[in-house]
């Protein structure tokens, strides 16, 4: 993994194992996550956790109420909800870190799953499935938000790339001036990362990365979106990209 960090060290951004129990946040302004509702509930989404600090998992913004909670393993997490689960009318959860407890018998786990069952106005109910995942720092974001169907693009960062649609399958991202990445030149990159010796097929980044590339095939999302509830940098995915995009290029100077 070592040479393909080298190779994102201009855009500022240190790669970290993705699977790691513990990671550093990138510094950033921090926001709330926006993840589309269908993607939360077919996909497992990781949510940092820091301690000293309250992180939010809101449903504010869809019509749903919190039915069921349960953290898998409870001796490293506590959570508290914005009203009695009984009253039908929760819709955020605050999780906390807490010192590791021992309850005899009880496995334990780095990185637990905390899963929410919902119920919506007509009845239906929504099963999310959490990774909690425990940072030494502050998180770059304030906490997660579910939202229905998003359309369009969440606005960029001043000087990060920017996406241009969000219909599944036909996202691209800006890789510069006069250059965008689709979502098969990420692809076509992480191939050739591995065939040239960037990473490797065990690396953990490569599966994450896979993950983002079937989140974009079958969700209406754009790709920051995506790199982020996998827990992947964008500017990862945008180095693929441009792999890819630069050797197309070599390969047309080839040909003529």
């Amino acid at each position: 993994m070592k040479q393909f960090a080298t190779l994102i060290i201009g855009t500022s951004t240190l790669l970290l194992s993705v699977t790691a129990p513990v990671v550093q946040a990138q510094a950033q302004t921090p926001t709330y996550r926006l993840i589309e509702r269908d993607m939360a509930a077919s996909n497992r989404i990781q949510v940092q956790v820091t301690p000293g600090r309250a992180t939010p998992i809101s449903f504010t913004q869809t019509d749903e109420a919190i039915a069921y909670i349960l953290v898998a393993d409870p001796s490293r997490l506590v959570y508290t909800t914005d009203t009695d689960l009984k009253s039908g009318r929760a819709t955020t959860i605050f999780l906390r870190a807490i010192r590791p407890l021992k309850f005899p018998g009880a496995t334990t786990t780095a990185i637990t799953n905390l899963l929410v069952q919902t119920v919506d106005k007509t009845g239906q109910k929504r099963l999310y499935n959490f990774d909690i995942v425990p940072v030494r720092r502050n998180t770059g974001y304030l906490g997660i938000q579910i939202a229905n169907a998003i359309v369009s693009g969440t606005a960029p960062r001043r000087g990060a790339a920017s996406e241009s649609s969000a219909i599944a399958g036909q996202q691209t991202l800006l890789i510069d001036k006069n250059r965008r990445a689709r979502v098969d030149d990420i692809e076509t990159g992480l191939r050739i990362a591995i065939n040239r010796g960037y990473t490797n097929k065990s690396d953990p980044v490569v599966p994450k990365v896979q993950q983002v590339l079937s989140l974009l095939r079958n969700s209406r999302v754009t790709i920051p979106e995506a790199a982020t509830s996998v827990g992947v940098p964008v500017e990862v995915i945008s180095e693929l990209g441009r792999i890819a995009l630069n050797d197309r290029l070599l390969r047309l100077g080839q040909q003529r």
